[in-house]
């Protein structure tokens, strides 16, 4: 397994996206750290097959309303995944991880 910042700690007063691609990875879980007292957005897992258009995973999204940590996770079907922050109000931070998990059968090959 694999743990990369996708995002390192920034403001979270701030809406991005950060794309990662998965190449032949087979699984993923993101986590996204949420601090301050009162920072609210949405927080989403975007798919793409070409990494130019992006659409949501559906059951991939969370609200953030304050200081918090949001796991998601999902069987990569797809290349590319894109987390997507949409900032909505407060103050705080946020840092994003993402373990990935190699395919075995490519492992050796």
């Amino acid at each position: 397994m694999r743990l990369v910042t996708l995002r390192a700690t920034q403001t979270a007063a701030t809406s991005f996206t950060a794309k990662y691609d998965l190449q032949d990875l087979r699984s993923y879980s993101t986590q996204a750290v949420f601090t301050g007292a009162d920072v609210a957005g949405t927080y989403k897992l975007q798919k793409s097959v070409d990494g130019t258009n992006f659409v949501d995973i559906t059951g991939k999204s969370t609200s953030v309303t304050s200081s918090a940590t949001a796991v998601q996770d999902d069987e990569a079907n797809y290349r590319y995944l894109q987390v997507n922050w949409a900032y909505s109000s407060g103050t705080g931070n946020i840092t994003v991880y993402l373990a990935v998990k190699e395919n075995p059968s490519l492992v050796n090959n």
